[in-house]
């Protein structure tokens, strides 16, 4: 109820003849009193871990005793369960799942606790049987062997002596293992909402062989599976194999779908399967699915040939090479899938939240008080597909079209928004000058991964509504270059802005001859192949004023040429070393930005760079960094090579490697000296080929002036925000409290 209405009504009716001012200052009150009252609710939110701010944390931590744990990021929800979890964890102290469930809490990774002792061989006693525990392994059981030296393995060893993180010495009775999971899985699944049912998913890509063999990666590469991990929220259980996001083992899918086919229970394909195949239109029984190698044979004619299944509506899959095969009557057939990738980061686009990333630009085409943007949606489901805005639209079959409307429709500062609806691949021959992809001067236009959902209204009316779009579980393909001109302003008038979010481009970004004025590429893939990262962004000629900026994405070459407005790169990844070329100078120029001043942050950039100036911090420069002045910017907490020419350089590695060296050296360094001290500190990384799972991942081995020498003790590169250093911090604290006296536990990182 309004403040004014507990007045007296005298007074409201005097107020009314006299201009309503008091109402005026009334409603002035009333909005204070708004904000003293949701701090008042908030306050008492704060007394409990499960509603307080994120500030408060560490305060009700201190009220039961727990130890402080380092912040990572993303981190917040683990911390949270960390503390309202503590009391519990002290009782179950000293127990495989306590630590299973602090560690992961710690440390925001799946683990899996094993107490090594129960995997060695016992001499039976009939006080103490253990049939298990057997001197013999069976090597006939070849799931088993896989397994022996996993944390879900059941065969048994022989008492060893060595390190707890040692292959060799892990098998001994004081030892515990935790095995980790680095990588995350990204499921990209079957789309679906309740005014339309099933909306889309991905479609695998037909391989060279033929349309009846096909990848399950939408770009034709051979990459593995992993599993959907299942929650685990309860310190009674322990991890099982279904809980972490390992790859996938065909042997072991294999054994479980014949085990559903004979009458048994299904551990992979129950209610949540962690594979999902539709051929035309309808979905494949799990019966109908055999996990099998795919790998390519001769088929005796000097062809290459996968297997394929002998009854039609019958699939043939391979987890492992990520391969899926069809019978001979089905290749015709529309073929989609539900799956899961796996990424050491939340960067180039995916089913992840990108609400951040959408506020950033979502004010500059939602204006208070304006008009709404133009809008239209790009589906590849027929049933979506509809010019009326009264039953559904307008959503179009291809970008193709959304970019011949959006040109037809333009014109200065027009606001406009191409939103791709679902997870389909798009073969566009966006080329010809019809399809190039204008923007006008003053004009914002943002083409994006996002659901829009649909509002049945009355009298049989299904409107979209741009309220509730949700920027997730949706990374569209789209097969082609996309070619793009900036329509030069007028006076008075400022150059147009275009703003891609969440896409995966098998093709480049090329910006025609015109006057562009910016350029924002959030959340995407840029320049994918099954090859690797092939192409990237090309600025043909002109758009001397074209500002670029890259932000949590994965791009091949940037080709920047004479755009001077600046380039902004952040928590990215640029480029690809596949010959893991040692010689910074011989790696291939992937930031050729001569007229552009750079301000490049939290990004790792596998090969040379070339601009006029530079502004960069917590970055890995794996190339031969070279910026034209050099009387102005800095480089802080990165490393770059010795033959790099950059500004004034802080905290920056080989740099303090040699320093260090040369204030304990008697004599000064000689030249071979400081390039074997550059060598000690070069940064290795898992994978450096896109699109292997762990692309742009540092290694274990990666020297820890790297993997934690940027600012505050963070690796260095696009890994800066998955805090890993203060992850692996919290759990050797974990363990000092929780892990029992006399036994030594040590990290076992599987992926």
């Amino acid at each position: 109820m309004p403040l004014i209405e507990y007045l007296p009504q005298h007074l409201r009716n005097r107020d009314a003849g006299e201009g309503r001012a008091l109402e005026a200052l009334m409603g002035l009150l009333a909005g204070e009193l708004a904000v003293v009252e949701r701090d008042l609710d908030q306050l008492y939110d704060n007394w409990f871990i499960e509603s307080c701010e994120p500030w408060v944390i560490p305060y009700l931590g201190a009220l039961i005793g727990a130890r402080p744990m380092r912040s990572f990021g993303a981190g917040e929800v683990g911390l949270r369960s960390y503390i309202a979890n503590t009391l519990g964890y002290r009782q179950a102290k000293g127990t495989a799942a306590a630590l299973e469930q602090i560690a992961r809490d710690v440390t925001g990774w799946p683990v899996v606790a094993v107490e090594f002792f129960q995997k060695l061989i016992w001499s039976q006693h009939v006080n103490h049987v253990r049939p298990g525990a057997l001197g013999t392994a069976s090597i006939r059981d070849a799931e088993a062997a896989r397994l022996s030296e996993s944390a879900f393995g059941t065969t048994c060893h022989s008492a060893a002596a060595g390190l707890a993180d040692s292959l060799s010495g892990r098998h001994a009775i004081p030892h515990v293992g935790l095995f980790i999971w680095r990588l995350d899985a990204f499921p990209l699944g079957f789309l679906s909402n309740a005014a339309a049912g099933y909306v889309g998913g991905l479609m695998p890509r037909a391989s060279a062989i033929g349309p009846g063999f096909r990848h399950f990666d939408p770009l034709g590469a051979d990459r593995a599976l992993f599993n959907r991990p299942k929650a685990d929220r309860s310190i009674a259980g322990r991890v099982d194999m279904r809980m972490v996001p390992a790859p996938l083992d065909r042997r072991l899918l294999h054994r479980d779908l014949n085990r559903l086919r004979d009458g048994g229970q299904s551990g992979w394909f129950d209610e949540a399967p962690v594979l999902r195949i539709r051929l035309g239109g309808a979905e494949v029984p799990p019966e109908r699915l055999h996990s099998c190698n795919l790998e390519t044979r001769d088929d005796g004619g000097g062809n290459p040939t996968w297997r394929r299944p002998e009854q039609a509506g019958h699939v043939l899959f391979d987890p492992e090479l990520g391969r899926l095969a069809l019978h001979a009557s089905d290749q015709g057939k529309s073929v989609e899938t539900s799956c899961a990738f796996a990424a050491p980061f939340p960067i180039g686009g995916g089913p992840y939240d990108r609400s951040a990333s959408v506020a950033t630009w979502r004010e500059e085409l939602f204006v208070e008080g304006a008009t709404a943007p133009w809008v239209i949606g790009v589906s590849a489901r027929a049933e979506d597909q509809t010019d009326n805005p009264l039953q559904g639209g307008v959503v179009v079959a291809s970008l193709a079209e959304a970019i011949t409307r959006w040109n037809a429709a333009s014109g200065a500062g027009t606001r406009g928004l191409i939103l791709m609806l679902d997870n389909a691949s798009y073969a566009e021959d966006l080329s010809d000058a019809a399809h190039i992809l204008k923007i006008p001067a003053g004009a914002r236009l943002a083409i994006a991964a996002m659901a829009w959902p649909t509002v049945e209204r009355a009298g049989g009316v299904i409107e979209r509504d741009l309220t509730a779009l949700a920027p997730m579980y949706r990374r569209p393909h789209i097969r082609g270059d996309l070619r793009v001109r900036g329509i030069a302003p007028g006076a008075g008038q400022e150059a147009g802005r275009l703003i891609l979010d969440g896409l995966l481009v098998e093709g480049e970004v090329a910006i025609m001859a015109g006057a562009l004025g910016s350029l924002d590429l959030c959340h995407c893939t840029i320049g994918a192949s099954a090859a690797g990262l092939t192409k990237g962004l090309r600025i043909i000629s002109q758009n001397g004023e074209l500002a670029v900026a890259v932000d949590h994405s994965i791009i091949g070459p940037l080709a920047l040429g004479p755009a001077g407005g600046g380039l902004r790169i952040a928590d990215s990844i640029i480029g690809e070393d596949r010959d893991l070329q040692a010689d910074p100078d011989l790696l291939a120029l992937v930031i050729d930005a001569p007229a552009a001043d750079a301000d490049i942050a939290r990004s790792t950039i596998f090969g040379r760079t070339i601009v006029r100036s530079i502004e960069a911090e917590n970055g890995l420069f794996l190339g031969t960094a070279r910026a034209a002045q050099r009387q102005r910017g800095c480089v802080r907490f990165c490393y770059a090579p010795l033959t790099s020419r950059v500004p004034r350089r802080y905290r920056c590695q080989p740099d303090m490697a040699i320093a260090d060296a040369e204030q304990g050296a008697p004599a000064p360094l000689s030249e071979a000296e400081k390039r074997r001290l550059a060598r000690s500190v070069t940064p290795i990384f898992t994978a450096s080929a896109y699109p292997a799972s762990a692309f742009g991942q540092l290694a274990l081995a990666c020297p820890d002036a790297v993997a934690a020498g940027a600012f505050g003790g963070a690796e260095m590169g696009a890994g800066f925000g998955a805090g890993v250093p203060f992850r692996r911090a919290n759990l050797d604290d974990m363990l000092d409290e929780y892990l029992p006296f006399g036994l030594v536990a040590a990290p076992l990182f599987q992926t």
